[in-house]
């Protein structure tokens, strides 16, 4: 996909700022506004989570690709609040709206997450979701905010995090999830094949009656 020029990018911006204007330009508007939100983050929320209990992994993608990637040991409430945002910073950045499919995968039902002996499943989901930064690198992982609202990227490949530590001895389920996400962050949702301990959300399929 090619990159906005600047010009591009200044008008959608200005559209997208007359839209939110007029989508909240009187207060019953706002109102409701609001409450179509709040509607369509709870909706997504509870798709997302959906019966996963335990430990996942999941990413975010938009249409360009992989957007940003995360772990939990309580898959339950973590993903349910990934789009509604109370404890987690993704949605302020880049809104559920514009979210292309969400993968999310249950690491202790892959084949591969018999070989990882005693290891616990915190250091276990530590090193996957760093193994899976380190090869996928996706946007939002990228980088950090400093202190004075600018960024700086994340040495990932010099980290001596507990991820770090444990990612040589998860690489055969990094690679289990890895291969499982290649298919599901770009396969047709219509010829979408099975995929082991894993499923896919689309959140545009919400979308279209959430506003009407």
């Amino acid at each position: 996909m090619n990159q906005p020029d600047a010009h591009d990018a200044g008008t959608a911006f200005e559209a997208w700022r007359r839209a939110l204007i007029h989508l909240t330009r009187t207060e019953a508007a706002a109102r409701e506004w609001r409450y179509a939100r709040s509607a369509f983050r709870h909706r997504l929320g509870r798709e997302i989570a959906g019966a996963a209990t335990g430990p996942a992994v999941y990413g975010v993608w938009l249409e360009w690709g992989l957007v940003y990637l995360g772990q939990t040991l309580d898959a339950r409430r973590r993903l349910y609040d990934l789009p509604i945002g109370d404890s987690h910073h993704l949605a302020n950045t880049f809104p559920p709206e514009v979210w292309h499919r969400v993968v999310v995968t249950t690491w202790p039902e892959l084949p591969a997450a018999a070989d990882i002996g005693e290891m616990s499943p915190v250091d276990v989901g530590l090193g996957l979701e760093y193994g899976l930064q380190r090869r996928l690198r996706p946007l939002a992982n990228a980088e950090r905010r400093t202190s004075d609202g600018a960024w700086r990227r994340n040495d990932l490949d010099r980290s001596r995090s507990r991820g770090a530590r444990a990612y040589d001895r998860v690489g055969p389920l990094v690679a289990a999830v890895e291969r499982a996400w290649a298919v599901a962050g770009s396969a047709d949702p219509g010829d979408m094949p099975p995929l082991p301990a894993s499923r896919v959300i689309l959140p545009g399929a919400l979308l279209s009656t959430a506003m009407t």
